[in-house]
């Protein structure tokens, strides 16, 4: 083979590869869109229950909350009672001389 011929092929080779580059560009580019597309209609799509798991979200929250409160109070109201109790006894015990 003569060094012309070989630059024919090479001329070839070297269009084909350009060819295909910007084919698989276009075809990536595509794609992106439609993944783009796909993506902001799924998160419109997914907006309301989305916004619906927050609301239960907050639901099981404030139940939570409430729940922890009552539990918390239980030892508090315990403390307050002998507090208040301490005093009384100790007002009794020493009498009303004192007073």
């Amino acid at each position: 083979m003569s060094p012309e011929s070989l630059l024919f092929w090479a001329n070839i080779a070297a269009i084909y590869c350009v060819v295909n580059g910007v084919i698989l560009s276009l075809v990536i580019g595509v794609a992106f869109g439609f993944a783009w597309w796909y993506l902001r209609k799924g998160r419109k799509a997914l907006m309301m229950p989305l916004l619906m798991a927050q609301v239960y979200a907050l639901r099981a929250q404030h139940i939570t909350l409430k729940v922890t409160d009552a539990v918390a109070n239980v030892p508090i109201g315990i403390h307050t009672t002998t507090t208040r109790l301490k005093v009384t006894a100790q007002t009794l015990l020493r009498g009303r001389s004192n007073v």
